[in-house]
């Protein structure tokens, strides 16, 4: 063998390689071997590997660093505070193993425990848990627990089932149990979805009667939180005269209204309770000028079916196409796409719904357009699309909590204007095209193993389609292909067929009702929305006989049903996402802007 040939060598590597070193180690921990540290906790020791214990946690790591063993040759020892025995030995399990058996009993302290040594990963199994755990009878708790321990995602998930389901929550021990300044805090939540505040004020009333003597006093505290214009006071009378307690809360709150108000002072006043799924439409390209817009629109279609309109929402401050929206933890995200300089853009914005209002985030690592963004329990992941000089494999996630943008694998291959969606918690990209090729191949990004996989391709081939995922199921609406013709100089456009996937079965298959719109090239899809049973797909969308702006795919039947509301078409490529707004700003936004016969000028 040459010298030079022997220099230049080939890397191999051995796949089970980590996998034997952590058995070895486990062997060590069992036998009480190579032990050179002990943990103090409550005057117990545990004999432990420094080294192993420092690697796991950058707390101990920490310590040590700060205050090194002594060179005596004494046994070094780390006193901990705050943490269990039982739950300590747990997570030394878990460092040698990589799994823990967690429990609704242990949970908080192995959280607390996790949260002190800094174990980011074992915190994320345990969010993880207990976003399924959460019920009527303890989202309260877990809520609370989680705002202490900055569980952003497991308090978001709380609330929203806390406002779901508010009725069943306001008759658990855990309400009757709330503080007054807890239950003021709760029954303040704008999208408390109770349908009529009469089940707020009952959830008061029976509040109050846990404890009467202790809690009479803040009566016309907490009343204070209750949308007392929102009783009908007939129903209030009636309540008068069963219940005594009534009686004197209407006595002590002389704001309750006993008789009903009419015409504009009725609308001057209501402020429903609840939230409402809407479809919300941004951005894109006007048709007539091909210029970006910043314009930025939602319907509700199930918040009143008789009345589907659009409202128009605050634009954003950046006129963009070609970028990504994406609703994560209450709010909707803009990023990148282009401006009207067709120059490609880092930049991104945060719509906060409850203020109908804007706010700048940082800018991506790299400006992209056409790219695909979805999101894992709050965090934003961006996928490829271009710069305006190259394609991009790259991918970036931002975490809205830290305000910071991380680079993450990146997909093994260029998918020019593919498509993309989250199915349990996994990112899928499908479809696309590079080099004048299309491609029907699909992959697969574990966010907990950072591997991209290959999975079963789709039927057809295509790009410029959109996706998205419900439940155990994958959905892939419209883009288009060329038709395979025996004649190679035509280049005719053909729409191509929905698909699903199901993870159970691991295949793709054609929707068995294909009538989202005909298969021409004339149709153009730039949005699907999940809400409620449905899916939602947004686009130019030609039914043969008209263009419907939205169309609605019904999964439990699998059939495809038109939607009355027909947008203005001023605007293509523009963005989609479901957004969960406050029923009583929704109504304020139809007012000002005169869906209702009255106006009622802006606040």
């Amino acid at each position: 063998m040459s010298e030079s040939g022997a220099s230049a060598g080939s890397v191999v590597s051995d796949p089970q390689h980590s996998t034997k070193l952590l058995r070895a180690l486990r062997s060590f921990r069992q036998e009480k071997c190579f032990q050179d540290a002990v943990l103090v906790l409550d005057g117990e020791e545990i004999p432990v590997q420094k080294n192993i214990l420092a690697a796991a946690s950058p707390y101990i790591r920490t310590r040590l660093n700060y205050n090194p063993p002594k060179e005596d040759g004494s046994i070094c020892k780390i006193e901990l505070h705050g943490i269990l025995v039982s739950v300590m030995n747990e997570i030394l399990d878990y460092i040698f193993t990589g799994e823990i058996r967690l429990g609704e009993e242990t949970i908080q302290d192995m959280v607390q425990a996790a949260d002190l040594l800094l174990l980011t990963d074992l915190k994320a199994l345990c969010c993880e848990f207990l976003e399924g755990c959460i019920a009527a009878e303890n989202c309260i708790g877990i809520r609370q627990f989680a705002l202490h321990y900055c569980l952003h995602h497991v308090h978001y998930v709380a609330t929203e089932f806390l406002e779901t389901h508010f009725r069943d929550v306001s008759s658990t021990e855990e309400f009757r149990e709330l503080s007054p300044e807890r239950l003021k805090e709760i029954i303040s939540l704008e999208k408390l979805n109770v349908g009529n505040e009469k089940y707020i004020f009952e959830a008061v009333v029976k509040w109050i009667a846990h404890d009467l003597e202790a809690r009479k006093v803040y009566m016309k505290d907490v009343m204070s939180e209750v949308w007392v214009n929102g009783l009908d006071p007939n129903y209030v009378r009636e309540q008068m005269l069963s219940d005594p307690l009534v009686r004197d809360i209407i006595r002590e709150c002389n704001n309750i209204p006993l008789s009903p108000h009419h015409g504009e002072a009725l609308l001057a006043t209501f402020k429903p309770r609840g939230y409402s799924e809407c479809i919300i439409t941004l951005g894109g390209e006007d048709r007539a000028t091909r210029k970006p817009s910043a314009v930025m629109r939602c319907m509700c279609p199930l918040y009143d079916p008789n009345r589907q309109l659009w409202i128009d929402l605050e634009p954003m401050s950046t006129a963009r196409y070609g970028h990504g929206v994406v609703a994560a933890e209450g709010f909707l995200f803009v990023v990148g796409g282009q401006d009207k300089n067709k120059a490609s853009l880092s930049s991104g914005e945060r719509y906060d719904p409850d203020s109908n209002s804007w706010s700048p985030i940082p800018p991506m690592n790299e400006p992209r357009h056409n790219f695909g963004i979805v999101e894992i329990d709050g965090l934003i992941h961006v996928l490829g699309g271009e710069d305006g000089e190259k394609e991009l494999l790259s991918m970036e996630v931002y975490d809205m909590h830290v305000k910071t943008w991380k680079t993450q694998s990146s997909m093994t291959m260029v998918r020019k204007i593919g498509c993309y969606a989250t199915m349990n918690k996994k990112i899928y990209a499908m479809g696309g095209g590079s080099y004048g090729k299309l491609y029907e191949s699909v992959e697969c990004y574990d966010p907990k193993t950072q591997q991209w996989t290959a999975i079963c391709p789709l039927k057809e081939r295509r790009f410029g389609a959109v996706a998205c995922g419900v439940g155990q199921e994958l959905y892939v609406f419209g883009g288009v292909r060329s038709r395979e013709t025996d004649d190679p100089q035509t280049s005719e456009m053909l729409t191509c067929k929905s698909e699903f996937y199901h993870d159970e079965f691991k295949r793709w298959m054609y929707l068995d009702d294909q009538n989202l719109c005909i298969p021409t090239s004339s149709s153009f899809v730039y949005g699907a929305v999940p809400i409620g049973a449905s899916i939602y797909v947004v686009g130019d969308l030609d039914t043969g006989t008209s263009y419907d702006y939205v169309r609605e795919f019904r999964r439990s039947t699998g059939t495809w049903h038109r939607t009355k509301p027909l947008l203005p078409s001023d605007l293509r490529r523009t963005g989609c996402a479901a957004l969960r707004i406050a029923n009583c700003k929704l109504f304020r936004l139809q007012l000002q802007q005169g869906l209702f016969r009255i106006r009622v000028p802006s606040t």
